[in-house]
């Protein structure tokens, strides 16, 4: 009983703090990436491969930073975990989001900044044109004060769910998946048939480890 009343009681401060927190401005909201110029994540629908925080590197602390502003260019605190969104700024190369991709390190804060460090849910692969960020459903538009086209980190992205119905990443490690890892297997970069989409190591070289971290993730799903 007193876990279930603990349960509800977060819940309802969740929804108090979404209701409370404030309209963001898609357009004077910003984000980045601080670690590295360029992010190289590895991704699972299940959630569990690389976290954000080691995606420039070994012994560099890396995060995705976000800070919400309202209409009048007043931080936003209060925003929760839950309330953002990302994708591939390439429409060819949308990525399979479950249902909650990502969280969010902490509640924005008193100057409406929140970081992720954590890892992301979804499957798919995108190489060039980095990833848009999403506050309250709203994808982040810039350069301010024309904010004509969405703001695009630069992070690339690779999963080991690459194909599904359609050709399309489906949030799910399966066979399929394994058809165009092998057409990449045991190729370098600068190799004809070398897919960077399964360099999951970021090595340059399609290869046993490559497989490794395939078979580790088989059969994974959101």
């Amino acid at each position: 009983m007193f876990k279930g009343k603990v349960v509800a009681f977060a819940l309802m401060l969740a929804i108090a703090t979404s209701v409370y927190a404030g309209d963001v401005d898609d357009c004077r909201s910003t984000a980045g990436i601080t670690g590295c110029a360029q992010m190289m994540l590895t991704i699972c629908p299940a959630g569990d491969f690389e976290f954000i925080r080691d995606a420039c590197g070994t012994g560099i602390t890396a995060y995705i930073w976000v800070t919400a502003l309202d209409a009048a260019g007043l931080p936003i605190p209060g925003i929760p975990w839950t309330d953002y969104w990302l994708n591939a700024c390439d429409p060819a190369k949308q990525l399979a989001l479950c249902s909650s991709p990502l969280g969010a390190d902490s509640l924005t804060g008193a100057n409406g900044t929140t970081t992720f460090g954590g890892r992301i849910a979804a499957g798919g692969c995108t190489l060039t044109q980095g990833i848009w960020w999403a506050i309250q459903g709203k994808p982040l538009k810039g350069p301010y004060p024309t904010c004509t086209s969405n703001v695009c980190l630069n992070i690339i992205v690779k999963s080991p769910d690459l194909t599904g119905a359609g050709g399309k990443p489906d949030g799910v490690i399966n066979l399929s998946d394994l058809v165009p890892f092998g057409g990449s297997y045991n190729k370098n970069l600068g190799q004809a048939g070398y897919n960077a989409c399964c360099d999951y190591n970021d090595d340059n070289k399609c290869n046993l480890s490559d497989f490794a971290y395939f078979g580790t993730h088989y059969q994974h799903k959101c």
